[in-house]
């Protein structure tokens, strides 16, 4: 395991449960299998840039709000995955499709946590997956909801012949898209990052009413009929709105459509 991976699995074990946590360095170790010196090293680390706190009294540590923007979206990202991974586990049952939770930074869409299909034939995508915004239905269910000002200047950087995608886009045709999925709520997208697959995804909002991430289920697009991504985009936006109100999200009219 990586530096990082044991950073991440770190942090997302000091998350609080109901009330703040604290523990000591012994007890990190034995989470993370990791000898108690070197476990002492990375808070040490994590202690320099606020990540984790240390009580002086105590000698336990706890999680921090670091103050710059890069600590928070940590923060964010643990949060926002502990409290989606039920309702990710209650999609995959609902579909029976892969179930991915993304969330982006600066221009890129990033899967942070997925659930496989239990189909032989299925899409599976690596978590830490990386693509631009403008690509795929998890991604474009996030930039639809981005203030008009970052969705321009993104568009308007993108070389669009040169897409990475696997199929032909256009910045009008994105643009109507966004339209598309403000309106109804929920993306769908064939064929653009991984040949013959279809994604449906919903956008994910928090507390300050921004959108933070997507909830998308995925699979074979042989499977996806169009009754099949009717009945999917209903529990794909149900379960996303499920997360927002639990991170905060007090929008009540999309909460009761």
């Amino acid at each position: 395991m990586s530096v990082i991976s044991k950073a991440v699995r770190l942090l997302d074990f000091l998350l609080p449960q109901g009330i703040e946590k604290e523990v000591s360095a012994d007890e990190i170790g034995r989470e993370l299998d990791m000898p108690v010196h070197a476990a002492q090293r990375m808070l040490s680390s994590l202690c320099q840039e606020g990540f984790v706190l240390q009580d002086d009294g105590t000698k336990r540590f706890k999680l921090g709000r670091a103050q710059q923007a890069p600590g928070h979206r940590i923060w964010d990202t643990l949060m926002l995955r502990q409290t989606a991974r039920p309702f990710v586990e209650a999609l995959r049952r609902q579909t029976e499709e892969t179930v991915y939770l993304a969330v982006y930074e600066n221009q890129e869409g990033v899967f942070i946590d997925s659930i496989d299909s239990p189909h032989a034939v299925r899409v599976s995508e690596p978590v830490g997956l990386c693509l631009p915004l403008y690509i795929g239905a998890s991604n474009r269910a996030i930039l639809a909801h981005l203030p008009q000002r970052s969705r321009e200047a993104l568009l308007a950087s993108v070389d669009w012949p040169d897409s990475p995608a696997l199929k032909p886009l256009t910045r009008e045709g994105i643009e109507n898209d966004l339209e598309r999925i403000r309106r109804l709520g929920y993306a769908v997208s064939t064929g653009e990052a991984t040949e013959g697959t279809t994604g449906i995804a919903a956008p994910i909002f928090s507390y300050d009413n921004a959108v933070v991430g997507s909830l998308n289920c995925a699979g074979p697009s042989m499977r996806f009929t169009p009754e099949l991504i009717e009945r999917h985009s209903h529990h794909v936006r149900k379960y996303a709105d499920i997360i927002s109100k639990e991170l905060g999200f007090r929008d009540l009219y999309r909460m009761n459509m």
